[in-house]
């Protein structure tokens, strides 16, 4: 143990009065505050709108100099994208983005089972935060679509199912795929598991957390894990 941790743990235990006047002055330190005043408060009001406008300032000009160039050199992307930080994209996928979409930090990872997977995302949409698009054949997203943060969307298990298979090691076949659909105006909560085989329709909400095993039928509620219909349109 160095001569600094044993410093630090003796002013921790406050071995000696050293060591308690040291422990002392430390929190006497942590808990002061710059008194609270109506000057100071007008100041850092200041400075918080300015921290804010430069924060800003930094992920426009990150997204649109950086990272939407580098994503348009990846994808087909229409105009008005608005995006917050650079995807993560691994793999061959031909991917396809509307117009005026909103997009955070997302994921697409492709896997080699045919020549070109497809990631289809419509006009208006939006894909929050830490989205992850596994895409191994097909993956088709409407208009005005609202994809809430940290949703996984996965059209392929990654393994075959049956174990036979798994201790031959063998890859999983296009039969073993199921293309998704997601249909104009649906809403995916945080969370939210969409695996292979779905469609949502038109307008359907999926709850946080759920995952969807079965097709959505159109303007409905989908909710839990399986994701069942706890309410229907009027």
């Amino acid at each position: 143990m160095s001569i600094v941790d044993r410093a630090i743990l003796s002013i921790k235990r406050r071995d000696n009065p050293a060591a308690r006047l040291a422990h002392d002055a430390y929190r006497r330190l942590m808990s002061w505050n710059l008194p609270d005043s109506a000057g100071l408060r007008s100041v850092y009001s200041s400075l918080y709108f300015a921290h804010d406008a430069v924060v800003g300032a930094i992920e426009w000009l990150g997204g649109k100099f950086v990272y939407e160039p580098m994503l348009r050199s990846r994808a087909e992307v229409g105009p008005g994208l608005r995006l917050s930080a650079l995807p993560y994209i691994s793999g061959h996928a031909r991917i396809s983005i509307g117009s005026n979409c909103s997009m955070g930090k997302f994921t697409v990872l492709s896997g080699r089972y045919i020549d070109e997977p497809e990631l289809v995302i419509g006009d208006e949409c939006t894909v929050g935060t830490d989205v992850y698009f596994s895409v191994s054949k097909s993956i088709r997203i409407g208009n005005h679509v609202a994809i809430a943060k940290s949703v996984t969307i996965s059209d392929g298990d990654g393994h075959p199912s049956e174990l036979a298979r798994r201790m031959r090691d063998e890859p999983l076949q296009e039969t073993d795929l199921g293309p998704i659909v997601i249909e104009d105006w649906a809403w995916i909560g945080r969370d939210a598991h969409i695996l292979k085989g779905v469609r949502i329709g038109k307008g359907a909400i999926v709850a946080a957390g759920s995952v969807v095993a079965a097709d959505v039928p159109p303007e409905t509620l989908a909710m839990g894990v399986p994701a069942r219909i706890v309410k229907s349109r009027p």
